[in-house]
Order: C-alpha cells, then structure tokens, then sequence
C-alpha cells in the first residue's frame, strides 16, 4: 500500500507571493514502484499550479497539499525523466490521501494539458 509517512509537513508562507518552504521533510512511499521519495526541508512550492478561477473546485490548500508538494518536488528533479510518472505519482498519492475520484482526474487533466510548461522550465534550468 502506498502512503505518506507524515500526516502534514510545516510550510513557511512568506507575507507576499504564494511560494511556500518545506520546514520538515515528506516522505513518500510509493507501493507501485516500492520506492521512497523524499521531499527535502527547504524545498519550495507553490502547491498546486491551478489557475485562480478554478480554485474553488480544486483547492490549493485542500486534501491534496501533500500531494502537491511531491508531485513540484517530481518535476523539480525531472524525477526518471518522465513527466507522466510524476503526474501518475501525484495521482496516486491523491488518492491516498483521500481526493475524490472525479478531482482527481481533473487535476491529472489539467496536468496533461498545461504541465509541459513546467516540466520545461525545469529543462531549462537543467541545461543550463
């Protein structure tokens, strides 16, 4: 069975931006790949990357948030280079976490329509 080991992580959200820093590390145990990810302190995430209009449907705050973090964290390390493992490791850990079956495949959606921008910002920075 795949789970979080921790039932929160401690987040610094600073008095302006959205940006907010890992204070505690998030472990996550993927059952699928029998593989344990970690979330480093100090790392840094703006949650879920979901436009502000449909925030009310899928919160950034909300049941997912540890989710969130990882899956940023997944891109951040372009995590077995394959952008579809990270968006199916969110998935999965949402699920995990307690997401209704339908959010979930809204925010796996959304990931498939808008993630390539970030997968590639963090090419970018790869490359550079």
């Amino acid at each position: 069975m795949s789970y979080f080991a921790e039932d929160h992580v401690d987040l610094r959200l600073p008095k302006e931006g959205t940006i907010r820093t890992t204070l505690s590390e998030l472990h996550y145990y993927s059952k699928p790949i029998d593989e344990m990810i970690i979330v480093p302190i100090g790392f840094k995430s703006d949650l879920g990357s979901i436009p502000s209009l449909l925030q009310w449907i899928f919160p950034k705050d909300g049941l997912a948030v540890l989710g969130y973090v990882l899956h940023d964290y997944l891109y951040s390390i372009r995590y077995k280079d394959d952008r579809s493992v990270c968006d199916n490791l969110l998935y999965e850990a949402m699920g995990v976490l307690g997401v209704s079956g339908w959010r979930r495949v809204g925010v796996l959606t959304g990931l498939k329509i808008g993630g390539i921008f970030a997968w590639n910002k963090h090419r970018k920075k790869d490359n550079k």
